[in-house]
């Protein structure tokens, strides 16, 4: 299990605020499309040592993107648990030191501290009100459940993320609803008696298929909707200086995700300015 040697309390860190790898508290946390909630530096380590797509602890079923911080439970994380997270950050440090990587940079808090700013923090990034039955993108994004379109999204409706999504269609969390409703109980009742009984969510699958044929750049993940191994074509920033570099799916390639973002899933420095370049087959 991922992190294991390590021994951190849990303290009053209730049980489904706490990674499904690790059991540790949940500290710059992701949400796999599955609806899953894991520690970033416990996912990255699952992702490293599967040596290409590793499988949910959980469902047991195959992650195929690495999700970017979900900002708002970061947030919630920090602000509910502050006393159970101290120390937390030097400790993911450590681990992600160690595989070569740096944590991404995620703000402690919302934008704005007060009710307000919580409740813009807990939106659906599609309908814009208090998320119901909230899912995750990989890029972190949180969207309604009866949001999500027949065959997935086609890219982040995030409009300042805007990146591929490759038909994602994420299902509910138990953690990014428990955080809602523990947050704003009221809100949340009143969101389910005015969705309930309107909409339907039928399953579907959580992501386009990927052909058998497709080539995998193993070791490289998209820096923009986290598919890794990138399969397909891959592009490379030529200018970065980084070890790990920063690397693009065709889908977000395609989005000019490299020309809006700054830094990396890994705090990689690129730059939107930066020259990419399409990488060969066996570059890596």
């Amino acid at each position: 299990m991922a992190g294991k040697s390590i021994d951190i309390q849990q303290g009053d860190v209730r049980d489904e605020f706490c990674c499904a790898a690790t059991g540790r508290p949940l500290y710059f946390p992701v949400v796999t499309l599955q609806g899953v909630a894991y520690c970033y530096s416990a996912l990255v380590e699952m992702f490293m040592q599967a040596q290409g797509v590793p499988v949910c602890v959980v469902t047991k079923e195959p992650i195929y993107f690495l999700p970017n911080v979900c900002a708002p439970l970061h947030h919630y994380m920090i602000d509910e648990y502050k006393k159970d997270l101290k120390g937390r950050k030097q400790v993911e440090e450590m681990i992600l030191d160690k595989l070569g990587l740096k944590l991404p940079l995620v703000a402690d808090t919302p934008d704005d501290e007060d009710e307000e700013g919580w409740l813009e923090d807990f939106e659906c990034a599609v309908s814009g009100e208090l998320a119901y039955e909230p899912c995750c993108l990989s890029s972190g994004t949180i969207v309604s459940a009866y949001c999500v379109p027949t065959g997935g999204f086609q890219k982040d409706p995030n409009r300042l993320v805007a990146c591929g999504s490759h038909s994602q269609a994420p299902r509910k969390s138990k953690v990014l609803e428990e955080m809602i409703k523990t947050k704003f109980p009221s809100q949340y009742k009143s969101r389910a008696a005015a969705v309930s009984g309107t909409v339907s969510v039928e399953p579907q699958p959580l992501c386009r298929s990927f052909k058998a044929d497709e080539h995998m750049h193993f070791g490289l993940g998209c820096d923009g909707c986290g598919l890794w191994p990138i399969r397909g074509t891959a592009w490379e920033d030529a200018d970065c200086r980084s070890s790990i570099g920063f690397h693009l799916c065709q889908q977000c390639y395609d989005l000019s995700y490299h020309k809006r973002v700054m830094g990396g899933r890994f705090n990689q420095g690129h730059m939107p300015k930066n020259t990419m370049v399409k990488m060969t087959e066996g570059d890596f």
